[in-house]
């Protein structure tokens, strides 16, 4: 063979190389460079688990919590804060599977079940859910901003919500809440 033909042959055969090579460095990469796959929309029953009696502390207040069963797109629930002596306020709330997702209602009372906010009750819709966090934001703007449940095991769950005083000025209140057997 002679030189040229030998230089003919090898470009061929790199050009070969590269175009037949190709599609498998191509095909490589799709795995580097691809999101990773839609996180699966949460459902009623993957809260479930709150499903019972809790209590916790807010402070020297005593927090409680009563969730019933998921049913017919729908958990209804129960909080009442305490002190030595009296009822401070108590709260109903549901969350409901929604064709837009995961929505969280409540509202607030007085001991004679007084309306205590003037509005309709606080709306917040579930943005995210992940390993047992779940984050529900608040989307009028209004002194609630966002409430996020953390469970923590079995028996233990965090609420945290970011809130706006009367003064404007941003406040947070968590309170660990431990299941009542």
């Amino acid at each position: 063979m002679t030189q040229s033909r030998r230089s003919c042959a090898f470009v061929l055969a790199a050009l070969c190389f590269v175009l037949l090579g190709l599609p498998r460095l191509t095909a490589a990469r799709p795995s580097q460079t691809t999101s990773p796959p839609p996180q699966k929309a949460a459902t009623l029953a993957d809260f479930s688990w709150l499903t019972g009696r809790w209590e916790g502390k807010l402070g020297p207040l005593t927090a409680e919590q009563e969730w019933m069963a998921p049913r017919n797109g729908t958990m209804q629930g129960f909080f009442r804060l305490t002190d030595n002596e009296k009822t401070i306020v108590i709260e109903l709330f549901t969350i409901r599977e929604t064709p837009i997702g995961i929505e969280f209602y409540f509202r607030h009372f007085s001991p004679e079940l007084k309306p205590l906010e003037e509005k309709e009750a606080y709306h917040l819709v579930l943005a995210k859910s992940d390993a047992g966090v779940f984050r529900f934001d608040n989307p009028v703007v209004n002194q609630l901003k966002d409430a996020i449940i953390t469970r923590v095991d079995n028996d233990t769950y965090i609420s945290h919500g970011d809130i706006t005083d009367p003064d404007s000025k941003p406040k947070s209140i968590e309170v660990t809440y431990h299941r009542v057997k």
